[in-house]
């Protein structure tokens, strides 16, 4: 179908369709979480998750009732700016209902839908709760650091209502559920007039046990905000910053994270073992102790907090 930008996730099959189409196809089958789709012929295929988990697609039963797009609306959003056409949207910590509407909403204006954050996001559109607060997550603190839109879902159901873009301020997101104010604004001041990167200057050592996976995305957020990562406790004894004095802008990061599974009486004990072992080495070094929680939450406010 020309001008169809949907496609079934079997390869093989060349059948596409629009969104709004292909979601009043009765038998089409959807993976919300990833997504993606499957034609009425190919309906009785597995999807990625199904294949080791119980089935996470959405039935065209389960999907929310919505009004199809008019002809005016799809000719006005066709012929508008190039705007719109630029726009990647990532949802963050969304409903499938809201990630339903996200989805139909790119496809009227011609914007693209990514599931996880990419360099070339332009804006993130997150869930929030009866203050306004939306989840943490990897791709809000990504936003604040390159200096993107944080939106909430309003501003989506504000373009489709007015039938064309509406001032992204108006919907900025300030508040996240751990306290923290003001980061996505001042993310996009501090990018917009080319100010020194967050952590610019500072060298940063993980030490003890983190979760790989958790790791990689604490070190990704240090590079983004512009922070030198230390691979390896030879390359801290290169640096030889004892002979210095104690450096505040190289820090020895440890996991103040309960282990899961813990038992509560040895919560403590865990803790304050990780903290020595970061202190002594900090000690040895000349570096500033500091827990991992400091660097999410200077992002997160898009500044410098105490150290903790």
């Amino acid at each position: 179908m020309k001008g169809a930008a949907l496609g079934c996730y079997v390869t093989s099959c060349r059948r596409s369709y629009h969104v709004p189409c292909a979601f009043e196809i009765q038998d089409c089958q959807w993976d919300m979480e990833n997504f993606v789709m499957l034609c009425p012929i190919h309906k009785s295929v597995k999807f990625p998750s199904e294949k080791s988990k119980p089935r996470k697609h959405i039935r065209r039963e389960m999907l929310p009732k919505s009004s199809p797009l008019t002809t005016e609306q799809l000719t006005f959003w066709a012929r508008s700016s190039d705007g719109p056409k630029e726009w990647v949207l990532c949802g963050s910590a969304l409903s499938s209902e809201d990630k339903y509407m996200l989805v139909k909403f790119a496809d009227m204006c011609g914007a693209t839908v990514c599931k996880f954050w990419k360099p070339n996001v332009t804006h993130v559109v997150a869930t929030t709760d009866v203050k306004g607060a939306c989840t943490r997550t990897m791709k809000v603190l990504m936003a604040i650091l390159s200096g993107k839109w944080i939106l909430t879902m309003d501003w989506v159901k504000a373009c489709v209502a007015a039938n064309g873009p509406v001032n992204e301020e108006l919907y900025e997101i300030s508040l996240d559920n751990y306290g923290r104010s003001g980061g996505p604004k001042a993310g996009r001041l501090r990018t917009s007039t080319n100010a020194p990167k967050l952590f610019d200057g500072f060298e940063f050592y993980l030490i003890g046990d983190f979760m790989p996976a958790y790791k990689s995305d604490l070190l990704d957020l240090v590079e983004k905000a512009g922070g030198t990562v230390i691979q390896s406790e030879e390359q801290l004894v290169k640096q030889n910053h004892s002979a210095q004095g104690t450096q505040p802008s190289s820090l020895v990061v440890y996991n103040c994270d309960v282990p899961q599974g813990c038992m509560f009486e040895e919560e403590n004990s865990i803790l304050q073992q990780r903290l020595a072992e970061a202190e002594d080495l900090a000690k040895q070094i000349g570096f500033q102790t500091v827990q991992h929680t400091w660097i999410l939450e200077s992002i997160a406010a898009c500044k410098l907090v105490p150290f903790c």
